[in-house]
């Protein structure tokens, strides 16, 4: 078709090149938005590694502060404790027919009479117990009670269901090996005849790691097991420690289980062992008690004292605290959905001011959202 003034008119697009063209312009906006997605995505999970190498290992290293100063004020306790223990006893013993005795069997911390198979600690989760030393290879950590995602965000935790640290029995510690400060990341390189020197309240113990044979025949310091076995938490007929912890690194498929033999004298915990008072001294008696372990003696009722404590826990699995948060699957997929919701807002508010302006303004509240997916994301996921 020729205009008036003799030049050609162009053709009117057929509905064929419309449809085209609106296709190549549909998929031109699909691949940009996927490949803002991706770029988005990659830049989380490179984030991510870094607070899981570096952050976690920050988290770990303000609660060992507090943790050390913690311990050492236990240890302080503890130690005038005892003084006054000895003093106040020998006072009472003339009053009440009560007498102390050591007993060579395995004492939990929170009652003074043994129950066979049970062992109740009476300190609460997350309170520091121990000090672990291990200079071979740089390890220097506070142990906490317990072995729950939370516990061992702050160090090294003590399984509820094994004897302290020094006490007879199966002493068992579970620890991270690429985050939360990776206090177990080198326990492969221990070999057989090395030495672990623990800490307690009750003394310094001194263990040395036992042989184990792998499957080609070899001998080294270590085992590989699955996470429910267990049975390497049972009490083996002697003194040791055991260490756990994940492996391979990064992996959560397998534990590595270094375990020690006792090489000092195990560590004693006094009983009290009341026996019946006269009538006539009674209302004496009644007056004048005292107590054992880590409060020392007081005022009350003569015979066996306990502490407050949690109810006794079954025996703890190799997966608890290193296999990740269940309940934290809901929270996390809600932090995610959050976090999604405000990437698509932030790039919507860059037509309207700009791409540098919206991104200053939503970088702190961002930040903030970004934090909590990851510590949501990262108590649901297994140890590494």
């Amino acid at each position: 078709m020729m205009h008036s003034d003799g030049s050609k008119q162009p053709a009117s697009p057929t509905p064929a090149m419309v449809w085209r063209r609106r296709i190549r312009t549909a998929t031109g906006h699909a691949l940009g938005a996927l490949g803002r997605t991706l770029i988005c995505v990659g830049t989380l999970l490179l984030l991510f590694v870094v607070y899981q190498l570096w952050g976690t290992g920050l988290h770990e290293a303000r609660a060992q502060s507090a943790l050390s100063d913690e311990f050492n004020r236990l240890v302080n306790t503890q130690s005038t404790t005892t003084t006054t223990t000895t003093t106040t006893t020998a006072a009472a013993s003339t009053i009440a027919p009560t007498t102390i005795e050591e007993t060579p069997e395995p004492a939990p911390t929170t009652t003074l009479e043994v129950q066979p198979d049970d062992v109740i600690a009476a300190f609460r989760s997350g309170d520091a117990v121990a000090r672990i030393r291990v200079p071979k290879i740089g390890l220097d950590k506070i142990v906490v009670e317990g072995v729950d995602v939370d516990d061992l965000r702050r160090g090294p935790g003590h399984y509820r269901s094994t004897p302290m640290p020094g006490q007879r029995g199966n002493a068992s510690i579970a620890g991270h090996r690429t985050t939360y400060g990776a206090p177990f990341n080198r326990i492969d390189e221990l070999d057989p005849g090395d030495e672990i020197s623990v800490s307690t309240p009750q003394g310094d113990f001194t263990y040395t790691v036992l042989p184990q044979k792998n499957d080609d025949g070899s001998v080294s310091g270590h085992l590989v097991v699955s996470p429910n076995d267990v049975w390497v938490l049972d009490d083996m007929g002697d003194n040791r420690l055991t260490l756990t912890a994940c492996h391979p690194k990064y992996s959560a498929s397998q534990r590595i289980v270094v375990q020690a033999i006792l090489v000092v004298p195990p560590a004693l915990t006094p009983k009290l062992v009341t026996k019946p008072a006269p009538e006539t001294s009674r209302a004496t008696a009644d007056t004048v008690g005292a107590t054992a372990g880590t409060v020392g003696a007081t005022a009350g009722t003569v015979g066996v004292t306990t502490l407050p404590a949690e109810p006794v826990l079954p025996r703890d699995d190799l997966d608890a605290g290193l296999g990740g948060d269940r309940g934290q699957r809901w929270p996390t997929f809600f932090w995610a959905v959050v976090l999604a919701v405000f990437l698509l807002g932030v790039g919507r508010s860059t037509r309207r001011f700009g791409r540098l302006r919206s991104w200053a303004m939503s970088a702190i509240p961002m930040a903030l959202v970004v934090f909590v997916f990851f510590e949501h994301l990262d108590r649901m996921l297994p140890a590494r």
